[in-house]
């Protein structure tokens, strides 16, 4: 009986800590976003010297 209360608590515990990592994870902004947002950044930043050189 006593393992078998140990083996729940260790696997509810593990729930919860994946459950919490998940969501955090979830909140941060993805690699590929951060790449999108600099890539359209740039893009504007290209197109402005374009038209400066013009």
């Amino acid at each position: 009986m006593h393992d078998q209360v140990l083996v729940a608590l260790i696997s509810t515990i593990g729930s919860i800590v994946v459950a919490y990592l998940t969501t955090h994870q979830s909140k941060k902004p993805s690699v590929n976003d951060e790449l999108v947002r600099e890539n359209e950044k740039l893009k504007k930043q290209l197109e402005e010297k374009q038209r400066e050189d013009t």
